[in-house]
């Protein structure tokens, strides 16, 4: 059967997810990985809008998101912490016999680590939507719609997360537990989904 807009293009045909009918590659746009007419394209994207259409995400795995997690602390902690050991060597006994209190030094390196952390992640997520262990998860954050989200929406996420992880702990992952869309309270707040690449 012929594309319908193009009847001489008899072969690489794509169905509309839609209304089911046969389409060259020129004639369709993609939206969340399925491909659309230019008829059913306004329609589709009217439902993603609405909400209807959101729930048709790839939606990662909590298991998934918390391994994404895990490796991206010890990349993280483990640069940290080889940091750490060159500052100290570089400085020497005589620079640390001046530091007046070891709290007071080790506040300010956990000060420094939390905001590294946050960093890390708003980077990450505003040039890519994934940061290394999502990466290697094959995870992305991304819009309620699928397209990608904007910069401040990273920077909101990361902020958000990085406070509710140090003054919640694991609070803020219950709401993935209860929500249809498995979204943590940074999610929430941010308007962000996170979905599987594969």
């Amino acid at each position: 059967m012929p594309c319908k807009n193009h009847v001489d293009e008899l072969e690489g045909l794509l169905s509309c997810a839609r209304c089911g009918e046969s389409f060259c590659g020129d004639c369709v746009v993609t939206i969340q990985g399925r491909s659309f007419c230019a008829s059913c394209k306004r329609e589709q994207l009217l439902d993603i809008q609405s909400g209807v259409g959101g729930s048709e995400l790839s939606l990662a795995t909590l298991s998934r998101r918390m391994a994404a997690r895990i490796l991206d602390d010890m990349i993280f902690w483990g640069t940290w912490f080889i940091g750490l050991i060159i500052v100290l060597s570089v400085a020497g006994e005589g620079r640390r016999e001046k530091i007046d209190s070891f709290l007071v030094f080790f506040f300010a390196l956990g000060a420094a680590a939390f905001i590294g952390l946050i960093l890390y992640d708003a980077i990450m997520l505003s040039v890519r939507g994934q940061t290394l262990g999502k990466m290697a998860l094959r995870i992305k954050v991304v819009r309620p719609d699928g397209s990608p989200i904007s910069a401040g929406q990273a920077w909101g996420r990361a902020l958000m997360r990085g406070v509710m992880i140090h003054i919640l702990g694991l609070v803020n992952y219950i709401p993935a537990f209860a929500t249809k869309q498995r979204t943590c309270i940074h999610d929430l707040v941010a308007n962000t989904r996170v979905v599987n690449l594969e």
